[in-house]
């Protein structure tokens, strides 16, 4: 059995957890990619807005006649407003910042996740914890940061408000999801942040007609391209359908830190789709990164393969 953070999983058990995570991160890996290609053509909020829309219906069909549990409305509507900040903040920003630089700056949530958890529920992370998640932030900086990056910009702070709202969603995903049937509570986040984002877009209709990259992007028409449905698909089914379910089966058997250190993988697999799918190559630089997140992986662990004593 392991032991941490009050969680008690058989090995095995937390071992599937551990894969399950690491394929989420993967896919997510793959959105920045995504995105960057859909924002080419798509208004931004809306692409979410249809994505999160699609992803909620196939949910809502998977979940029901599954049981309903108590407190499901409220703490859905907590991770889906989160959600929708994270997602609409990134995509928004990505409009005027790197998808490299967009990388490491939502990666900000890995060392955040701990003091975020620290202040929301006393629970104070490991020796162990606190070197691996400073070891992954540097793997971070190093893979991700671009050479003669030109400072900070509008889209590198919206991108921060990504970083502090997944790094809070984290820590409530970790205390809520043992609570909730995984198909309901996937729905019901994934519904509650398509009507914040669609209360947004709506609240901002106001201003798409003045100047502006935002205005120019969000006022566009959406038009149904082959390779826009393919990303709407892609973002919706894969993306959110299946990371949701996966990520909430998986978060009920982790504490909050540790989900964390697996989410440090994102950018190793953001490099390696860039080069399978945009021709980038990674450099000793990026491999000194990706060896820093995996090392920090490693050590944020070697304390939970002592047995606990009880």
């Amino acid at each position: 059995m392991t032991a941490s953070a009050g969680l008690s999983v058989p090995r095995p058990e937390a071992l599937r957890a551990d894969l399950v995570l690491v394929l989420v991160t993967a896919i997510w890996g793959s959105t920045f990619i995504v995105n960057r290609l859909a924002i080419e053509t798509a208004p931004p909020l809306v692409f979410v807005l249809v994505r999160f829309a699609l992803a909620g219906l196939v949910l809502f069909v998977l979940a029901r006649g599954r049981p309903r549990t108590p407190n499901l409305a409220r703490d859905s509507a907590v991770i889906g407003i989160l959600l929708a900040i994270g997602i609409g903040s990134q995509i928004v920003g990505q409009l005027f910042t790197t998808a490299s630089k967009a990388a490491f700056v939502t990666g900000l949530s890995v060392p955040l996740t701990p003091v975020a958890g620290y202040l929301m529920t006393r629970k104070k992370p490991s020796r162990e914890n606190l070197a691996g998640l400073v070891l992954a932030a540097a793997g971070f900086a190093v893979l991700t940061w671009p050479e003669g990056a030109a400072g900070w910009n509008r889209g590198d702070l919206l991108i921060v408000a990504t970083a502090v709202s997944y790094a809070i969603l984290i820590v409530v995903m970790a205390e809520t999801a043992p609570k909730h049937d995984v198909r309901w509570y996937s729905f019901g986040q994934i519904a509650a942040a398509a009507v914040a984002v669609g209360v947004a877009r709506l609240a901002l209709v106001p201003f798409l007609s003045g100047a502006g990259v935002f205005a120019a992007a969000e006022s566009r028409p959406l038009a149904l391209t082959p390779r826009l449905v393919a990303a709407i698909l892609w973002m919706a089914l894969v993306a959110t359908v299946v990371t949701f379910l996966a990520q909430t089966w998986a978060q009920q058997r982790m504490p909050a830190t540790h989900a964390a250190i697996l989410f440090a993988l994102e950018p190793v697999f953001t490099a390696l789709f860039a080069a399978l799918f945009l021709g980038e190559r990674m450099t000793g630089r990026d491999w000194t990164g990706a060896t820093l997140v995996l090392l920090g992986i490693v050590v944020s662990e070697l304390k939970s393969s002592i047995p606990a004593r009880t």
